[in-house]
């Protein structure tokens, strides 16, 4: 529910702190950077230090760096170095908070666990904006003073409340998740099908990032002024849909592997994409953002279930550090090519470029999922 300063980050440095534009978007590019890099090392010392000790070091900084900015929400030069070292810290966190939820689950019960943890995360970004869009004006320094107090609320009920004794004993049963020796890249050797898996992941993510890259063009371009307020209720209305179907979603894939799960996910955006492309007026769109929704659910939650499943519990932290970095850097460039293709070639051969990289991504899960069926028979 802290998510107050990055959807609005831009509007801090260039409304509030008077950079222009150009150095606005570079500095906000730099925060991301940073936080990349902090979740990249964060898997190693996750691995090395503990998953529970790490998340509480890197919230705890972080939370700490963005209090101190409330302080000082003026000071031009000092707020953009105070936010690179927060978000450095919060980045630090990423890979042990998705290796403590691997930790205290099952394979079992994973799946309900990972879209509970979702579940939460949507329902508390949904509201976190909001208040800060009512905060942004008159009580600036409340947009980090906000966040910070909510990330150390948060980190509190980790350390104080969340046990550890289940880890020793915990997965004994899972020959994939039993401590290895090695390194991450000899581990990742050993299993090319995590990078496979990762790249495929990329793909689907450089279609759900449409839905708040592409989209917001689209609906300016068809819509006019009235854009921006249809894709604002959109956006509404995806968080709606998320909280109401992510339990029946969990239960239609329950008995289904992860990566058939995902096929679901291609499948999704290739409907959702569509159906915006062929019907371009508003009640079709919101029918297309359920689609959406759906796939962007199953996508969260069955990606993390299928590297938790498939690491040794050794090398969790750096194994999701090195992948989620691997997948954020493939899909980073994705805003240059869709701003690429929508000046150059227009919507309907972007909007038919996304369809056919949902498609991909999805043929490529379900030949995983077909190798690993022929697998598991022949070693039977």
């Amino acid at each position: 529910m802290g998510n107050f300063i990055i959807p609005f980050l831009v509007l801090l440095l260039t409304e509030k702190l008077g950079y222009s534009v150009t150095v606005a978007g570079s500095l906000a590019m730099g925060v991301t950077a940073t936080y990349f890099v902090g979740s990249f090392l964060g898997g190693k010392f996750a691995d090395f230090y503990g998953h529970k000790s790490v998340l509480i070091f890197g919230e705890l900084s972080g939370a700490i760096l963005l209090i101190l900015c409330g302080f000082v929400s003026e000071a031009k030069l000092l707020i953009p170095v105070l936010l690179f070292g927060a978000y450095f810290f919060i980045g630090l966190a990423l890979p042990a908070s998705n290796a403590l939820v691997a930790d205290l689950s099952t394979p079992k019960n994973r799946d309900a666990v990972m879209s509970l943890s979702y579940l939460a995360y949507n329902f508390g970004s949904a509201l976190g904006p909001v208040m800060a869009g009512y905060l942004f004006w008159n009580y600036t320094q409340w947009i980090f003073l906000g966040n910070g107090v909510a990330a150390l609320i948060g980190v509190s009920i980790v350390a104080v409340l969340v046990k550890l004794e289940r880890c020793e004993q915990q997965n004994v049963d899972s020959e994939l998740e039993k401590p290895v020796e090695g390194t991450v890249c000899a581990v990742l050797k050993t299993r090319p099908r995590l990078i496979c898996f990762t790249l495929l992941c990329g793909l689907l993510w450089y279609s759900l990032n449409q839905m708040t890259m592409a989209s917001p063009l689209y609906l300016g371009h068809i819509f006019g002024e009235r854009g921006p307020i249809i894709f604002g209720q959109l956006m509404t209305y995806a968080c709606v849909v998320v909280v109401l179907i992510t339990p029946f979603l969990m239960r239609f894939t329950s008995s289904k592997t992860e990566t058939i799960s995902l096929v679901y996910t291609g499948v999704m955006f290739a409907v959702g994409y569509g159906l915006v492309m062929l019907f371009p007026n508003i009640p079709v769109h919101f029918l297309a953002w359920l689609f959406l929704s759906a796939g962007e659910v199953l996508l969260l939650t069955k990606e993390g279930v299928y590297l938790a499943n498939n690491s040794p519990s050794s090398h969790r932290g750096r194994i999701q550090g090195v992948l989620v970095t691997l997948r954020s850097l493939l899909v980073m460039p994705s805003f240059i090519v869709i701003g690429y293709l929508i000046d150059s070639r227009g919507y309907d051969f972007t909007w038919l470029s996304v369809i056919s990289i949902s498609v991909i991504a999805a043929l490529g899960l379900y030949w995983m999922a077909h190798k690993n069926r022929r697998l598991k028979a022949i070693s039977v």
